[in-house]
């Protein structure tokens, strides 16, 4: 291949800027390139990650509004906005807006999705991109997301007025979290077709990464679906009309919509029950939790788990394996018992500690526990 060739491949069209060896590429038509071309919604990538990416720029441009507002001209060369700048931005995230690790993280993707985009067609901003690449991420520590015990299920769904239109759709939504153990994006974006209330009855979940999984409903969930589908959904607006949970408005329910709502009757419940004030409980990520280890206490295995939450690696799942509440309770007043037998007792300590004829035997045991 020759020379020229080798130019002209580099060289290939983009859309709003110049792709030859050496051109200058400005901010602006680097998000052309990465928002019409790379995460074009016909490229596959998540709408949920593709609004993450935008918000991430969006705060960036009032940084440097802010702080750099030389940086801000349409004639600045992408590369003037460095490696360093790029960090301050990311301080600056931390310290006046109190983001956390894990966020600073995923700002810090959008710009590493950048430096693939402009190194793919730009062989000559290949230093620049690395250096974007390189921004260090944050350590961030593993947070224990608790979950619900039974009866504080019980009190949450109870502290809901099921009387209006309203509070009877929180309570399907609410049951629909816990039965299906599904994402608060999967539960906004259920639509219509998703939903199968005929025997036997199901529901299909739109996934992270486009992946789709199917998850049965309770007798129960499809019973109060199907009510609510015929006499306390609000009618939609156009565009909407697909989605099975409705606003007030007539617009489909968003996250931070489920959120508000799952936060207003896990408040209303720890008023009665004061554990539910516990600061491990999240409003919405805690029926995902809870569906997890009650199927693990129930004797589900890990990989059926996996599949019916939706889990790319399973190691994600093994997090569930943590010993619920109840049953560590139960394993320690064993202990005290044992410890508390008096000498005269007639239990033979074969009898306390029971002989195993193997492995397989001595972990049952200690599955029971």
């Amino acid at each position: 291949m020759t020379k020229k060739q080798i130019k002209r491949r580099c060289a290939a069209t983009t859309a709003g800027g110049d792709s030859r060896v050496g051109a200058t590429v400005t901010f602006a038509q680097a998000m052309v390139l990465l928002f019409a071309q790379d995460l074009h919604p016909t490229s596959g990538i998540s709408r949920h990650t593709i609004d993450s990416y935008k918000t991430t720029f969006r705060l960036f441009l009032r940084f440097l509004k802010q702080h750099r507002p030389e940086l801000l001209s349409s004639s600045v060369p992408v590369e003037r906005l460095e490696s360093s700048v790029v960090e301050a931005f990311l301080r600056h995230l931390s310290e006046e807006r109190g983001c956390v690790a894990s966020t600073i993280n995923v700002r810090r993707a959008a710009f590493a999705a950048l430096a693939r985009a402009l190194a793919r067609r730009y062989p000559h901003l290949a230093a620049y991109c690395q250096s974007l690449v390189a921004i260090r991420s944050r350590k961030t520590r593993e947070v224990l997301v608790g979950y619900f015990e039974v009866h504080e299920l019980d009190a949450i769904f109870a502290a809901i007025n099921t009387s209006k239109p309203e509070g009877f759709r929180d309570l399907v939504m609410l049951r629909c979290l816990y039965n299906t153990g599904a994402r608060a994006s999967e539960l906004c974006g259920l639509r219509l077709p998703d939903l199968r209330l005929a025997e036997p009855e199901h529901v299909v979940l739109h996934g992270k990464g486009g992946k789709v999984r199917t998850v049965p409903l309770w007798p129960v969930t499809a019973d109060l679906l199907r009510a609510y589908l015929a006499a306390a959904r609000h009618s939609p607006k156009a565009g909407h009309q697909d989605f099975v949970f409705i606003g007030r408005r007539g617009n489909a329910l968003t996250r931070q919509g489920l959120y508000k709502i799952a936060r207003h009757y896990l408040t209303l419940a720890a008023d009665k029950l004061p554990q539910l004030a516990r600061r491990e409980l999240h409003p919405v990520c805690s029926y995902r939790h809870t569906t997890a280890t009650h199927l693990l206490m129930a004797g589900v295995s890990m990989p059926e788990i996996q599949d019916l939450l939706g889990h790319a690696r399973p190691e994600t799942t093994m997090r569930y394996r943590a010993v619920s509440l109840e049953r560590k309770r139960h394993a320690l007043s064993r202990l005290l018992a044992i410890r508390n037998q008096k000498p005269g007792d007639h239990q033979t300590s074969a009898q306390v500690f029971p002989g195993w004829a193997n492995s397989e035997e001595a972990i049952d045991w200690l599955e029971r526990l």
